[in-house]
């Protein structure tokens, strides 16, 4: 039971209690992950079993694989579709305009106000539940590859991110349309790859078994 098992968390579950269904059905006495995904993301979630918990330094410094839909024209408090109406724009860009502003190399986006940053000690997520007002700090991060897909609808955007661990696709989704004087959300996440773990070999929960746990101590 000591290794690491590439796994499908599904959308509209956190991935601790996506983390805690797989200790259960595999009877797991100790289990961690390298980096969560969003209740309302779904795709590549990295589990680290018995001994190999302690690799989480060692395999935690890959890039990471995102493919998202970024929806113009309406912004919510979650920058997400989970959340509550903030804010909307008459502005939707052109495929070419979207093309020409997506950002690479070193960049600094503003972390989200429901996300599981500590501000003063507590999560800004329940800060932002409260409604109690801050403003959530900023980091930067470094984008590999940022590329505009495909155009869906007149206002939805099909896009590929290859980025360092940490960095916020809704975030971005955020700093792209402020670039184009609108407004945007990342209505939805797919986390293709973690590293070297990629979404062809992830399991579901449905058929997830002890033998899919990759040895690696």
């Amino acid at each position: 039971m000591d290794g690491v098992l590439n796994v499908i968390k599904p959308v509209g579950v956190s991935s601790f209690s996506f983390l805690r269904q797989v200790q259960r059905k595999l009877d797991i006495k100790k289990i961690g992950h390298l980096g969560t995904l969003d209740p309302n993301a779904c795709g590549v979630l990295v589990l680290l079993c018995g001994k190999a918990t302690k690799l989480n330094q060692q395999l935690s410094g890959g890039t990471k694989v995102y493919r998202s839909v970024f929806t113009f024209g309406i912004e919510t408090e979650t920058l997400d579709l989970a959340g509550k109406i903030s804010a909307t724009s008459d502005i939707i860009p052109t495929f070419e305009q979207v093309k020409a502003v997506l950002p690479t190399g070193e960049v600094e986006i503003q972390v989200p106000k429901f996300s599981a940053v500590h501000i003063n000690g507590k999560r800004a997520y329940d800060l932002a539940r409260k409604g109690i007002d801050f403003t959530p700090p900023t980091k930067t991060v470094t984008i590999h590859r940022f590329e505009l897909l495909k155009q869906i609808a007149p206002h939805k955007f099909w896009v590929e991110i290859e980025c360092q661990t940490g960095t916020y696709v809704r975030s971005l989704a955020k700093l792209v349309a402020s670039k184009l004087n609108t407004v945007a959300i990342a209505s939805s996440i797919l986390r293709t790859r973690v590293g070297d773990f990629k979404i062809e070999d992830s399991k579901v929960l449905q058929n997830v078994q002890k033998c899919d746990i990759i040895l690696a101590c």
